[in-house]
């Protein structure tokens, strides 16, 4: 066995105290274990003198030390003299028992202060000390690893100082799990070792300084050679974020720039991964210009170098917006540059941190050293953005003329107006004006409806009151050939203190601009524009394409006009073909139908207003088309509504049409029906259910001759003659309230009253016939002829649907028959019924079978009159018409509140 060999037994022994060994040693002994001690101390010194990196000081603990002497592991740890702290230097990794606990990172990240009780154990000694961890651990100020290392089973501790210079500049902890541990000669050892760990621990720190020298100098060649490639700010955005960041600790960073005036600056880079984003106002933010006398940047201004500041020292409410939210969200230290630029320096870089004294004299030397290369970057990037810029204003441009050239509707050129404004000029469109078709009244055409003075009450009159041509502003600009220059300031001195110069100077402009819009040689409107500046060439061009296309909205809307008409009377046209009626088919020689012919020919002539009154299915359409058709207005087409047909709220738009947009779903205008009559007869069907509210307009229509459609300000001259019908008893719906007097006074200019079937019994066989034929003819059956008992059940019946109900039942019973001549009828179950009940009909007058008819009616809906169920429901007539016939037929309740059989 070597002696080297039996030196490190017998040193292990010892250090561990086994059985057996005595505490008296001879004198030779002695003598060996110096021998041995001088032997140990030389082979760790020359390990020692090797140590060139971290790990070579690991090996000397791991492969050397342990070897001689037994212990856990060991720290080396240094101080910082500024701070009066010591911190994890280099630790034994392989057999640190606290290496899994999850406080490790922390801990090796975590400044110690030197006057804590672990410490304190070495205050006065030159020689390394051991103690007991059970006698320190309850004492306050014990550092955290000391509790992790004792939670773990470290018993006993030793600590030995490294100096340099006559100076500590750390120490040197070694632990055991066992409390025998670090007998004499291991400190001994320890302290003759430790001025050459001292020396190995300066070496590696000078090692690592010159290695992060040379790191940060090539990683500054690199972030030079990638800011030589930097085109946009995306490029500019990631070397700094991915090549700056590898140098400096930062959160995220911004660029700004100096406005052109010198007074305010903006963001010019953002970095995407601020923590500002999650606050509402960070969009405005992005935009707000900042004043330079902040005291953030007019201090940065003032120093040639970087400048940091904590933020906790400033007032969040008086610092710039910008400011406070990176503070809100987290910054806690920022460092400011003025990049370098000539002699008015553009842009400076800001980076933030989340840890207070981050930003160190390292950091300032590494951002001095790529301010230069910051600079030139920007300015490249501006400079590119500018030729960027114009390319695409050309681009922008044609791509303008082609869109316009193409644009057929109002709101096409509104989008396309906001798009070249916005993206070539960077501002908004405040107004367009059109002049009137009457060459003299300007109308707002499109404006700016998001502008702040938008809300202002005189905004609104203005956009609702017409100008004129002769207006001072007006005439100025549609007698210039260029855009002309409005100075707000200059304009109030001349003493112009329109409502106009208000809403200029409201809105915190210097400057408005007024253009003209033309066609050749003919004006169209104005444009107006509130802005600072504003490039006149290019809005000169701007101007004469939007002159082209309104030039072509106008002639297309006039088209669409026209076609829309067209379409509609091409409807009407059809609807009236298709119609079963026309004026030859009103059938009927007896004296009743007389009256009406005679009433007919008396009217049709003239432009009167006429009132068709009867029953429902008497016969009131045919009859409005007679009168027509015998009129001047012959050759044009009758248009017909019903008023019992149309949702209350979509009369008055179906009557009098409507602007685009006026409502939801008027995705376009159109034309009511008053504007198609127009010269010719409108028949208003079922005039009595027609909403108040619409009565209003109605008689307004009638009166003047003049109308306005549903959201428009235009008045549109009509002429129009108005036939109007009814089945209710309008005298009475004027009583209840539900008809407006003055407009039934309007319309009973020439009442027609049209008599019900049942008074007209010799007109049933032609009706019937008339009705045989034409279904026999439609359905293809071969029935020629009525039988003599079908044609009396036909006059005996009461007909309370009138001529519909015949011509129904007829259609009805031609689809049933199997012969040529009808032989069987399917009257209503009321005929029936009234038969059971057994009503002669034969011996009575009409008078009187109509009043028995009605009362045993009544009596089967036990005296119930109107509703469903009611008698009304099943004599298919209004309920007002069944209050009249009982007024004037003298039907009681006491003749039909009657238990029947």
């Amino acid at each position: 066995m070597k002696s080297s060999e039996k030196v490190k037994k017998v040193s292990v022994a010892a250090s561990k105290n086994l059985p057996g060994k005595t505490s008296t040693k001879s004198l030779q002994q002695q003598v060996d274990f110096y021998k041995k001690e001088r032997q140990i101390l030389l082979e760790l010194s020359d390990d020692i003198t090797r140590v060139r990196e971290k790990n070579d000081m690991i090996k000397v603990f791991s492969s050397r030390l342990k070897g001689f002497f037994y212990f856990t592991h060991a720290v080396v740890s240094l101080i910082d003299e500024k701070s009066g702290t010591y911190f994890a230097f280099l630790i034994d990794g392989e057999a640190i028992p606290i290496m899994h606990r999850r406080e490790l990172p922390s801990l090796l990240n975590t400044r110690f202060a030197l006057n804590d009780p672990f410490i304190n154990q070495i205050a006065g000694s030159e020689m390394p000390v051991s103690f007991l961890l059970d006698d320190i651990i309850k004492k306050p100020g014990v550092p955290a690893f000391i509790k992790v290392n004792y939670e773990c089973g470290i018993r006993k501790a030793m600590i030995a100082r490294l100096k340099s210079k006559m100076e500590t500049i750390g120490f040197v902890f070694i632990y055991s799990d066992q409390t025998d541990s670090f007998p004499d000669d291991f400190k001994n050892v320890i302290n003759g070792i430790a001025p050459h760990l001292s020396n190995a621990v300066s070496n590696i720190i000078i090692n690592e300084e010159i290695r992060h020298k040379e790191w940060v100098t090539e990683t500054l060649l690199s972030l030079s050679n990638d800011m030589v490639t930097v085109r946009d700010r995306a490029d500019l955005l990631n070397v700094i974020n991915f090549g700056l960041k590898k140098l400096i600790y930062f959160t995220h960073n911004v660029i700004t720039e100096l406005n052109e005036t010198g007074k305010t600056y903006h963001a010019f880079l953002i970095d995407p991964g601020s923590r500002a984003k999650k606050f509402p106002e960070y969009a405005e933010m992005l935009n707000m210009p900042n004043p330079v006398e902040d005291g953030i940047y007019n201090v940065a201004c003032l120093s040639d170098k970087p400048v940091v500041f904590n933020m906790a020292t400033f007032d969040p409410d008086k610092a710039p917006l910008w400011f406070k939210l990176n503070y809100e969200a987290g910054a806690k230290e920022m460092i400011i540059k003025i990049l370098p630029g000539g002699q008015h320096p553009k842009h400076s870089i800001i980076l933030f941190s989340d840890r207070l004294n981050n930003f160190d004299d390292t950091s300032i030397k590494i951002i001095e050293r790529i301010s230069s290369q910051l600079s030139t970057a920007a300015s490249n990037i501006v400079a590119n953005e500018e030729i960027l810029k114009k390319e695409k204003e050309k681009s922008f441009l044609l791509n303008f003329s082609n869109e316009i050239a193409a644009i057929r509707t109002k709101d096409d050129l509104e989008l396309a107006i906001n798009n070249v404004f916005e993206n070539v000029l960077h501002l908004k469109l405040t107004m367009l004006r059109l002049i009137d078709d009457d060459g003299i009244h300007l109308t707002p055409y499109i404006y700016d409806r998001g502008a702040s003075f938008t809300k202002e009450e005189i905004y609104e009159k203005l956009i609702s009151a017409k100008l004129t041509i002769h207006d001072e502003l007006s005439k100025r600009v549609l007698h210039s050939s260029n855009p002309v220059i409005f100075n707000i300031e200059d304009e109030e001195k001349q003493g112009n203190k329109g409502p106009y110069i208000y809403l200029w100077k409201k809105a915190g402009f210097k400057n408005a601009y007024g253009a003209p819009l033309r066609a050749g040689n003919t004006n169209l409107g104005t444009l107006w524009l509130l802005t600072n500046e504003v490039n006149l060439t290019l809005l000169k061009g701007i101007c004469a394409e939007i002159s082209i296309a309104i030039s072509n909205i106008l002639a297309n809307e006039k088209v669409l006009a026209f076609k829309q008409m067209l379409e509609v009377e091409n409807d009407h046209l059809k609807e009236q073909i298709k119609t079963i009626y026309n004026s030859s088919d009103i059938i009927g020689n007896g004296p009743e139908m007389q009256r009406v012919y005679s009433m007919i020919s008396l009217v049709a002539a003239s432009n009167s207003t006429v009132l068709l009154l009867g029953e429902t299915g008497t016969g009131k359409e045919l009859v409005a088309r007679a009168i027509h058709n015998a009129s001047p207005r012959k050759d044009k087409l009758m248009v017909k509504v019903n008023c019992a047909a149309l949702p209350a709220n979509l009369i008055e738009s179906e009557l009098f049409g409507h602007e685009k947009g006026s409502f939801t779903g008027a995705i376009e205008r159109r034309i009511g029906k008053f504007e198609l009559a127009n010269n010719s007869t409108l028949f208003l069907d079922e005039i009595g259910e027609m909403p108040l509210e619409t009565q209003v307009k109605l008689l307004r229509v009638i009166q003047e001759r003049e109308l306005e459609r549903v959201g428009g300000k235009a008045t549109i001259k009509v002429d129009v003659r108005i036939i109007t019908a009814t089945n209710r008893n309008l005298e009475d719906e004027v009583k209840a309230g539900r008809f407006r007097s003055d407009l039934y006074y309007r319309l009973n200019v020439f009442p027609i009253n049209l008599p019900p079937l049942r008074n007209r019994v010799d007109d049933i066989e032609p009706l019937a016939n008339f009705f045989l034929a034409r279904f026999s003819k439609n359905t293809g059956r071969k029935v020629t002829s009525i039988s003599a008992k079908v044609m009396k059940e036909l006059k005996s019946y009461l007909w309370p649907g009138n001529v519909r109900e015949l011509e129904h039942l007829i259609e009805r019973s031609v689809l049933l028959t199997q012969e040529n001549v009808l032989k069987e009828i399917q009257l209503p179950k009321t005929y029936d019924n009234i038969n059971k009940h057994s009503i002669d009909i034969a011996n009575k007058s009409l008078h009187e079978v109509e009043r028995a008819y009605i009362i045993e009616t009544l009596k089967r809906c036990d005296g119930k009159i109107a509703g469903t169920g009611g008698a009304a429901e099943i004599l298919d007539i209004p309920s007002t018409t069944l209050h009249s016939k009982l007024l004037k037929l003298n039907i009681s309740k006491a003749d039909y509140f009657v238990k029947s059989d």
